[in-house]
């Protein structure tokens, strides 16, 4: 889900030899926080459940999302006050790493982090033969002042074919305040056949990210989503309202 909620990076050193795999978990992956008081600080858990302890460290970076999804991380660490910014979380234990937003307190849209938690190298033996993987988590931080909102607006619908597979391409912009997730917004899409027989599908909730992940889309942002459909539909028919 998620094409941006968080990335896996692998870095391989010592090709031979069997893999040492290292096994942790990020408590939640999502974080809202206010840009003052005490709604302004945010609990991050990270559970090392592997046999070994692992050093980490953690960097806030602003996240910036294009029209395709690609992220692009860029260092914000001005902005938070991050503890710890690093720690060796030992085998089979939980580490609470605590951030706070210090930055701008006057917002007037709602804006987009990621908190790296970066697990760090460590020096192998030189008689050792493994693999070793290095494992990062970025965690979604939404800076949503009081008063913002999201509106989703249809900027182009397309009827299209994606690897076999009849669909639409939505260009979907936030012409809001605040971010919303268009994979976990509701939508209606209607149109015609081309068979010439009404069409309706609904979905609520988080079923729309199956098809096109969580999908966060900021404020003054637009996102392109190709959405499979069990009908092929005439173009001009088609009509879609996403409700955030």
């Amino acid at each position: 889900m998620a094409r941006i909620l968080f990335q896996i990076a692998l870095a391989l050193a010592m090709v031979f030899g069997p893999a040492t795999a290292e096994a942790a978990r990020v408590s939640p992956m999502i974080v809202e926080l206010e840009p003052t008081g005490r709604a302004s600080v945010a609990r991050v858990e990270l559970t090392n459940d592997s046999e070994r302890n692992i050093p980490f460290e953690v960097r806030m970076m602003l996240g910036e999302i294009s029209e395709e999804g690609e992220l692009t991380l860029s260092p914000a660490e001005e902005n938070f006050l991050v503890f710890p910014a690093q720690a060796i979380v030992e085998s089979k234990s939980q580490q609470v790493f605590r951030i706070q937003y210090v930055g701008e307190p006057e917002l007037a849209k709602s804006e987009i982090y990621y908190m790296s938690i970066q697990q760090i190298p460590v020096e192998i033996e030189a008689e050792a033969s493994q693999v070793q993987v290095v494992i990062n988590y970025n965690v979604l931080v939404n800076v949503v002042p009081d008063g913002v909102s999201p509106v989703a607006t249809i900027r182009s619908i397309e009827a299209r074919v994606e690897e076999e597979k009849s669909g639409i391409q939505v260009r979907l912009a936030n012409d809001g305040t605040g971010y919303f997730m268009a994979g976990l917004s509701d939508w209606s899409i209607t149109g015609t056949t081309q068979n010439g027989e009404t069409y309706s599908e609904n979905y609520k909730g988080d079923e729309m990210t199956r098809k096109i992940g969580v999908g966060v889309i900021g404020p003054g942002r637009v996102r392109s989503f190709f959405i499979p459909l069990d009908e092929e539909l005439a173009p001009d028919s088609i009509k879609i309202k996403v409700e955030p």
